[in-house]
């Protein structure tokens, strides 16, 4: 570890290191919510940022059986505050869902925080509670509308009051029904996080803390009554939601496609910077010795998914924060050693920064979605002429056209005077649209015209840089990150 780093995190107490951290933390979150809204995948956007608005506007939800609704009455009371605020457009309203996830993700801290707060190492300390804020897969990670990615921070909340009440042998019931009571509403946005309140009572009994046991026991039955009353509000049966669930995924969802089994190993792996933190090695049994009751319960969380594995990298979402605390502490532990010093800490920060840098600042699948984000949240009643763009073939489409907007694809003779003025009788503006390149010449000699009814502005390009890199170095397998060009004229 670089001198300048030890002395940063050694002449600060732990309480003004987690302030830090919570300002920092909320601050890049809050950039990946402005300046990536995006989707990870479908499920992000089909059940969640869209069953959302569904809800708040008062429509039919279009949501599995499977899902639950805690996540949707979540994301749609964030949209309810920006609604206070003027919120209105599309594209506002996922930027204050995901703004809102990132304030949720401040739990984590606080969980990270109750758990070094009495640790004898000030350096284990500090660089937990900066991982969790500034590790470059948290900011993403915190603002994304998944019910795993909600877990993460419930897990940490319930785990850091869980742990710290264990090794001060707290008496008092409260800190231990805390603890459980946010490991368990993880549960309920995530099921399968239940692996790892088990095992964590498993590890109880084993240490023989009955108090703490049947305390985890008692929550565990308030939790079952809560899941049945959040099917009883949703309208569904019973339990109808994990029943539902455990049916969908029977063997590990394989009808969504499957990867092998050590790509859940490999993904908790690469979250510690392989080969450079090899130079650990040698701190794992220490780890071990001294964190066993909590890395339990994660290494059961691993290999339960190894054992099912599914395609989705995203259901290990909740341990990612309980691998941080485990990298900071064989990292503190190996602070004076020359080979993690000059290998470990160079390689982390010359890869980590840039990499923070391009997680907060730089959209995905920009070409599919910018368009519509764009021009609706300028717009709102708008005729899109689409020619073979990224958002006519989107599957996207549900949450960004909204009626009276309308998407009308035309042939590749339509991008004229006559067909603008036509469309935009009825709309307060007209969007042209393309991904096809040899398209984007007629595009732009279009540019500033002007007729008796509409005024066109200036050619726009959407695609961000990574999406462009992408597509340039497979071309074949990256259509969805082809760039959209497209063109806007309204009403004069």
């Amino acid at each position: 570890m670089p001198r300048w780093l030890r002395h940063f995190l050694t002449r600060r107490s732990v309480d003004q290191h987690f302030l830090i951290c919570v300002c920092a933390g909320m601050l890049l979150r809050a950039l990946c919510a402005i300046f990536v809204y995006g989707p990870q995948a479908l499920d992000d956007y089909k059940h969640g940022v869209w069953p959302a608005y569904q809800f708040f506007a008062g429509l039919p939800l279009d949501l599995p059986d499977y899902r639950s609704h805690l996540l949707i009455w979540c994301l749609a009371g964030f949209v309810r505050v920006g609604a206070w605020f003027g919120v209105e457009s599309a594209l506002a309203q996922v930027r204050v869902m995901y703004l809102g996830l990132g304030f949720l993700s401040l739990l984590g801290l606080v969980g990270t925080w109750q758990f070094v707060r009495s640790s004898r190492s000030k350096l284990f300390a500090g660089l937990a509670l900066y991982l969790v804020a500034l590790f470059p897969l948290m900011p993403f990670l915190s603002t994304r509308a998944f019910g795993e990615a909600v877990a993460t921070s419930f897990v940490l909340l319930g785990f850091g009051v869980l742990e710290n009440s264990r090794r001060h042998g707290a008496q008092s019931l409260g800190p231990w029904c805390a603890g459980f009571l946010a490991l368990g509403v993880a549960v309920l946005f995530r099921f399968h996080v239940g692996l790892l309140y088990i095992s964590y009572l498993a590890v109880l009994l084993v240490l023989r803390n009955s108090r703490a046991l049947i305390v985890g026991a008692l929550t565990a039955v308030g939790l079952i009554a809560a899941q049945f009353l959040i099917d009883y509000v949703s309208g569904k049966e019973a339990f109808g939601t994990l029943i539902s669930y455990l049916v969908e995924n029977e063997g590990g969802a394989a009808k969504y496609g499957v990867s092998p089994w050590y790509n859940t190993w490999l993904f908790v792996l690469v979250l510690t910077l392989p080969p450079f933190s090899l130079v650990f090695y040698r701190k794992l049994p220490g780890l071990w010795r001294r964190h066993w009751p909590w890395l339990a319960p994660f290494l059961v969380f691993v290999m339960a998914h190894s054992l099912v594995a599914h395609k989705e990298e995203r259901f290990m979402y909740p341990i990612v924060g309980l691998e941080l605390w485990a990298l900071a502490w064989v990292w503190a532990a190996s602070a004076f050693l020359r080979p993690a010093r000059r290998i470990y800490s160079v390689a982390f920060f010359a890869l980590c920064t840039p990499i923070l840098f391009i997680i907060c600042l730089v959209n995905s699948q920009e070409g599919e979605i910018e368009p519509p984000a764009y021009v609706e949240s300028r717009y709102r009643d708008v005729a899109y002429l689409d020619y073979q763009s990224l958002f006519g073939e989107s599957r996207f489409q549900f949450y960004f056209l909204r009626p009276p907007s309308i998407l009308r694809a035309v042939g590749k003779g339509s991008f004229n005077a006559t067909e603008i003025d036509r469309a935009i009788q009825n709309h307060r503006a007209v969007a042209l649209l393309t991904s096809e390149p040899d398209m984007r010449d007629e595009l732009h000699a279009l540019e500033g015209m002007k007729t008796e009814a509409t005024v066109c502005h200036s050619l726009r390009s959407a695609g961000s840089l990574i999406d462009r890199l992408l597509y340039a170095l497979n071309p074949k397998h990256n259509q969805r990150r082809r760039p959209t060009w497209y063109l806007v004229c309204e009403r004069g």
